[in-house]
């Protein structure tokens, strides 16, 4: 499960123009899902990318159990499509905070890592945490786009809100 290990200081340096552009890619996925625009979100996967979205404790102990785990960019716009068409009681805005982006060159691509929060707010509630945590992401240029070609979204907890549907 750990199949990617974290980019480390002893790492060749990766071009400005490279890291500036995986970061590019970080922000439009994750604007995507703050607003609410989930039919655009498969377009940051390759068409054979895996996304998962995993408790730490699973991932820690190589365990294959996720919450989350889409095979293939078909899977990928099914997560998409059940986002936007699921009946939600109340209207609810995620908001992604994305940091401490690592890059490091890897087998023909990037292994990239940056931990995230996402908040939820509902109308008439205090935002809520929804997810605090880290990607660990394969990123791959391909006909001159950056695009994740796996993206792990490994949870610091077990316990997540019921009404868990979008992806992070």
């Amino acid at each position: 499960m750990n199949a990617h290990p974290a980019p480390t200081a002893a790492a060749r340096p990766i071009p400005a123009e490279v890291r500036f552009a995986i970061q590019d890619l970080y922000t439009r996925c994750a604007a995507a899902l703050d607003s609410q625009r989930y039919a655009d979100w498969p377009d940051h996967f390759t068409e054979d990318a895996v996304y998962r979205m995993v408790p730490r404790e699973n991932y820690d102990q190589g365990l294959p159990i996720a919450i989350i785990h889409c095979d293939g960019k078909g899977m990928i716009r099914d997560r998409a499509f059940t986002a936007s068409e699921t009946t939600i009681a109340q209207p609810r805005w995620l908001r992604h905070f994305i940091s401490g982006i690592a890059v490091c060159e890897a087998d023909g691509g990037y292994d990239a890592q940056a931990d995230v929060l996402v908040v939820q707010t509902m109308q008439d509630r205090l935002t809520e945490i929804v997810m605090a945590g880290r990607y660990l992401d394969r990123v791959v240029l391909e006909e001159g786009r950056f695009l994740f070609a796996q993206r792990l979204c490994v949870a610091d907890t077990l316990l997540y809100p019921a009404s868990v549907v979008a992806p992070v």
